[in-house]
């Protein structure tokens, strides 16, 4: 089933959209943890986090990855619903 441009967008776009909204605010959160230590977001979430987001380049990568996964998966979800709802209430 194909959109046209002018049409209303995809779960994909939502879901694309998302993931790049989340990894920019990881980079920019990571700036911001560099800058000014011990106020930073990414910092008081690594120690929750059962991996390493913090401290190391390996670290930052799987930080990154994990939000635009996260993004990703968040955006397909509300694209989809999206989509579900749009039809449903037609």
């Amino acid at each position: 089933m194909k959109k046209s441009i002018s049409g209303n967008p995809g779960w994909k776009t939502y879901a694309l959209s998302l993931a790049t909204t989340l990894g920019v605010t990881y980079v920019l959160c990571a700036i911001f943890d560099a800058l000014f230590p011990p106020y930073g977001l990414i910092q008081w979430l690594s120690q929750a986090s059962p991996w390493p987001i913090y401290g190391t380049p390996a670290g930052f990568m799987t930080g990154f990855v994990t939000f635009t996964a996260a993004g990703f998966a968040l955006g397909a979800i509300y694209g989809i619903a999206w989509e579900f709802w749009r039809q449903k209430l037609k």
